[in-house]
C-alpha cells in the first residue's frame, strides 16, 4: 500500500452487493439555505456492499483521468486517522490475485508484543499525548520505544533487523541516519510540551489515583561523550567518568513515570528540587505530594517547596536529625509507655506538629507554615545499629593504637567517636556514642500535608517505585549509557527511553495487579513473558493473507494477562482485493 489516491470529492452509496463511488458538485439552490449536491455521477464501484476493496473505474472517468489506468486504487479503513481513505494499491499484488499467480511470503514476524502494547495503549493518555505533540512522527517514535522496551540497550544499527522481524506501528524500517535525524528533530520544548499535555490528560482521564503520591529521585548516567551537562560529580555507580544527572517523578501506585529532567552532572541532588518544582509549577502540574529521600532534605528546599504551594514527604538525614531533638525526646518518652507501636508497620510511631518561617519573595512578608514531624523507631534495628557501632569503634581504636593508616571513611569516624589523650593515647568519645545510641533505630520523616504517621510511613516506603524505574532503565534495559555522541541527539534519545520505560511499567503494573488479586501470571519473570509474546508469529503473503502459527496455551495466557486477543488467520484489510473471498484459493 502506498500514497493516498487524489480522487475528486466523492461519497459512497452502498447497496446489497455493490458500493458506488459518486462525485458531485455543491451548488446553491434558490429557496434553500444550504448547498445541494448537483451534477451527481458514478465514477467507480466496489464489488461488495461493505465499501472496502478495489475501485473499478468507469471508462468515461478513466478517459478524463488517465493517471488511474495503471494505478489500482482501494478503499480501506485507516487506523491512524480513524476514517476510510482511498489509497493506491500494489500493482503486483492486484495482478497476482486477479490472474491466480503463485503467492509468495512477504515476511514472518513476531506480533505478540505489538498486540499487547497496542491493547495497553489504545485508550491510554501516553499514546494520545504522543499523537498530539508529534502528529507526523508519533508512529516512528512509538516503534523505537517498543524496540527499546523489548530489546533494551538501544543500538540504532540493530533496529533495522528488529523491524523486519517484529510487527511495529511504523511498518517501514528506519536506517541509523534516519533514526539520528529523528532524535535531532525532538527539542527540549517538545519534551516539556509533552509533559504538560501528558499530565493534563492523566488528570482529565482520572488515570491517576486521587491521593497522588509521586516519588522523586535522580540517578547519574556516565558518558564518554563531551555533552555540555556531562561533568564530574558524585557518581552513584562509583564510575570515574563525566556524568549527566537525570531526575524523575513516578506515580507510586502505578509506577508510571510522569516527568524527567536532565541536569549538569556536578549539581548535587539537593540543588535540583527548586528548579524542577518551578518548571512543574509553570507547566500547571499540581495536586500531588512529592516523596523524597534524605538526599533532598534541606531547610531551604522545604521553604521553596512550601512557597510554590507543592506538598512533600521527605526523610531527614541521620546526621541532621538533631535539628528535631526536642521532638525525638518527646517520642522516646512516648515509646516507653508502649502505646505507640503500630503492628501494620512493625515500628513505634510518634507524630508532632512543627512549623517553619517562609519569606514571600514578592511581598517580602514572612509566613509561618505548619508541617508534621513523624518519628519512627524499630527496636530490632536499634540493637543492630548499636552493636555495629560498638564493633567498629573498637576496631578503629585498635588500628590507631597499632599505628595503622586510616582511610577517609575511618578518619571521619575516628574524628567523631575517638579522642586523643594528652599522653598520646586514645580513648572513646562517650558523649558522641550516647548521642548516636539515642538515635539508633530512629528515622524521621517530615510532611506538610500528611498528619497520619502510618500514611507517611507507607508513602515514604513506596517511593522505592522510582528506584525500580531506574533499575529497569539502567540494569534490565541496559541503558546505562546514552549511546549518542552529539548534543543534538541526546534530547530525543532520552525521550525514547522514557517512552520505553513507560511501556514496561504499564505492563509490569498489570502483572502486579494479577498477583495482588491472588492469580498467578504465566511466568514470574517479566522477561520470560516478553519472550513468550515474541514467540507468537504471523506469516504474511503477498496476496494480503495472514496465517498465524500455532499459539501455545502459555502464550494465550500471556495475551489474556494483558487483555489482548489471540490473533487468527485473516486477510489484511489494507491489502484487500474487492472480491478476494470469491477468488480465494481452494485445495482442489
Amino acid at each position: 500500500m502506498s500514497k493516498i489516491a487524489p480522487l475528486p470529492t466523492v461519497y459512497c452509496c452502498k447497496s446489497k452487493n455493490r458500493t458506488y463511488i459518486r462525485t458531485y458538485k455543491n451548488s446553491r439552490v434558490e429557496g434553500k439555505n444550504y448547498p445541494v449536491k448537483t451534477d451527481i455521477r458514478n465514477i467507480a464501484e466496489i464489488a461488495n456492499g461493505e465499501g472496502v476493496g478495489r475501485l473499478i473505474f468507469r471508462e468515461d472517468f478513466l478517459k478524463e483521468n488517465p493517471k488511474f489506468i495503471d494505478r489500482p486504487v482501494v478503499r480501506v479503513f485507516d487506523e491512524h486517522s480513524n476514517k476510510y481513505v482511498f489509497k493506491y494499491a500494489s500493482i503486483h499484488d492486484e495482478k497476482a490475485v486477479e490472474f491466480g499467480e503463485n503467492q509468495k511470503v512477504s515476511g514472518v514476524r513476531s506480533v505478540g508484543f505489538y498486540y499487547v502494547c497496542k491493547e495497553q495503549l489504545k485508550s491510554d493518555p501516553l499514546l494520545k499525548t504522543l499523537q498530539s505533540v508529534f502528529p507526523k512522527t508519533w508512529d516512528k517514535l512509538l516503534s523505537l520505544g517498543l524496540f527499546c522496551a523489548d530489546v533494551g540497550d538501544f543500538r540504532a544499527d540493530h533496529y533495522s533487523r528488529y523491524a523486519q522481524e517484529h510487527k511495529l506501528p511504523h511498518e517501514e524500517s528506519l536506517s541509523s541516519s534516519q533514526i539520528t535525524r529523528l532524535f535531532q528533530s525532538i527539542t527540549e520544548s517538545d519534551v516539556f510540551n509533552f509533559f504538560s499535555e501528558y499530565t493534563t490528560a492523566l488528570y482529565d482521564s482520572k488515570t491517576l489515583s486521587r491521593r497522588r503520591f509521586w516519588a522523586l529521585d535522580s540517578t547519574s548516567i556516565s558518558t564518554y561523550s563531551g555533552f555540555l551537562d556531562a561533568k564530574y560529580g558524585h557518581s552513584k555507580q562509583g564510575e570515574d567518568l563525566p556524568q549527566v544527572n537525570v531526575m524523575m517523578l513516578t506515580d507510586e501506585r502505578s509506577h508510571r513515570p510522569l516527568f524527567y529532567e536532565k541536569f549538569n552532572g556536578s549539581i548535587p541532588d539537593v540543588s535540583t528540587v527548586v528548579s524542577a518544582f518551578n518548571t512543574l509549577l509553570h507547566m500547571d502540574t499540581r495536586a500531588f505530594v512529592a516523596v523524597m529521600d534524605r538526599g533532598y532534605y534541606s531547610k531551604s528546599n522545604l521553604k521553596e517547596i512550601l512557597a510554590t504551594g507543592f506538598h512533600f514527604v521527605v526523610c531527614v538525614p541521620f546526621r541532621k536529625v538533631n535539628e528535631f531533638d526536642d521532638v525525638i525526646e518527646n517520642a522516646q518518652r512516648a515509646f516507653i509507655c508502649g502505646n505507640c507501636y503500630n503492628s501494620n508497620v512493625g515500628q513505634n510511631i510518634y507524630s508532632e506538629p512543627h512549623s517553619i518561617e517562609v519569606k514571600d519573595k514578592t511581598t517580602n512578608k514572612v509566613h509561618r507554615h505548619n508541617f508534621f514531624v513523624h518519628v519512627f523507631h524499630s527496636p530490632e534495628t536499634a540493637g543492630a545499629q548499636t552493636e555495629l557501632l560498638l564493633k567498629r569503634r573498637g576496631d578503629v581504636l585498635k588500628m590507631l593504637k597499632e599505628g595503622a593508616e586510616l582511610d577517609g571513611a575511618n578518619q571521619e569516624f575516628a574524628k567523631e567517636y575517638i579522642v586523643s589523650k594528652e599522653d598520646g593515647g586514645y580513648e572513646f568519645n562517650n558523649a558522641a556514642f550516647q548521642r548516636a545510641n539515642n538515635h539508633a533505630g530512629i528515622f524521621v520523616v517530615l510532611s506538610d500535608a500528611i498528619s497520619d504517621g502510618q500514611t507517611a510511613y507507607f508513602a515514604y516506603k513506596d517511593r522505592e517505585c522510582v528506584e525500580d524505574c531506574f533499575k529497569d532503565l539502567k540494569v534490565k534495559m541496559n541503558c546505562n549509557r546514552f549511546g549518542v555522541s552529539t548534543e543534538q541527539s541526546l534530547t530525543g534519545k532520552c525521550f525514547i527511553e522514557f517512552i520505553a520505560l513507560s511501556i514496561r511499567m504499564l505492563m509490569q503494573y498489570r502483572i502486579h495487579n494479577c498477583k495482588y488479586n491472588g492469580k498467578n501470571p504465566p511466568h514470574n519473570s517479566f522477561k520470560k513473558i516478553i519472550d513468550e509474546l515474541n514467540g507468537i508469529q504471523e506469516i504474511e503473503f503477498t496476496s494480503g493473507f495472514i496465517a498465524v502459527k500455532p499459539v501455545s496455551k502459555v502464550q494465550q495466557e500471556c495475551l489474556k494477562l494483558f487483555r489482548a486477543k489471540t490473533p487468527s488467520d485473516r486477510y489484511d484489510n489494507e491489502l484487500a482485493y474487492a472480491n478476494r473471498l470469491k477468488k480465494a484459493r481452494k485445495p482442489h
